[in-house]
């Protein structure tokens, strides 16, 4: 079988679980946590994505990328890799993590092929938050929605449970999708440029 692709970045802090969430997303069925390790490096996982509408399948391959890093340029590097769409995982109930989130949205946005890449902030954190609620939170996340057109997934409230409910899988089932067309969108602008 020779299923479509898309490559999703991953950032969020240090020891902010992305790499227990993408656990969640990749292996729905698996009830233990996954071990925190000290990330040197990026790191890869796969889904095989289902699509709403039917149709084939397509592999979301997703690339989680440091965050702490010796050389600032090595982001730089990662994201010049093709990536499609970018996920920042922020945890609800710690703000300083939004506002690293905006500054690496904005290195993001100077890598001109991350040019109108879909971005989705995604609340995560085992309190269930109302960023719209949150006077503080809302001032760094709207602007972002509203400049970077990024989707806010809210998963918050689901840290320590190892499986995600029906509502937060279609939440990033939408997200992918998309991605999906943002990316088939896109080749097809590059198709008519070279005719």
């Amino acid at each position: 079988m020779n299923n479509a692709s898309i490559r999703i970045g991953v950032l969020g802090e240090a020891t902010i679980g992305r790499s227990e969430l993408i656990n969640r997303i990749c292996r729905p069925l698996n009830s233990a946590p996954s071990i925190t390790s000290i990330q040197a490096g990026p790191m890869v996982d796969v889904l095989d994505f289902e699509r709403l509408e039917g149709g084939d399948n397509v592999w979301v391959e997703f690339l989680i990328i440091p965050s702490e890093t010796r050389h600032p340029s090595s982001r730089q590097m990662l994201y010049s890799i093709g990536l499609d769409a970018l996920i920042l995982v922020c945890d609800s109930s710690v703000p300083r993590t939004f506002l690293r989130a905006a500054e690496w949205i904005e290195d993001a946005s100077n890598t001109a092929s991350l040019q109108g890449v879909p971005i989705a902030i995604v609340l995560d954190g085992s309190l269930a938050a109302d960023w719209k609620a949150n006077t503080m939170l809302s001032n760094i996340i709207d602007p972002l929605v509203a400049s970077r057109g990024a989707r806010v997934i809210d998963l918050s409230g689901c840290i320590s449970a190892a499986v995600l409910d029906t509502r937060q899988q279609r939440l990033l089932s939408l997200f992918y999708e998309h991605t999906i067309c943002s990316k088939a969108q896109k080749r097809t602008a590059a198709a008519d440029r070279v005719c």
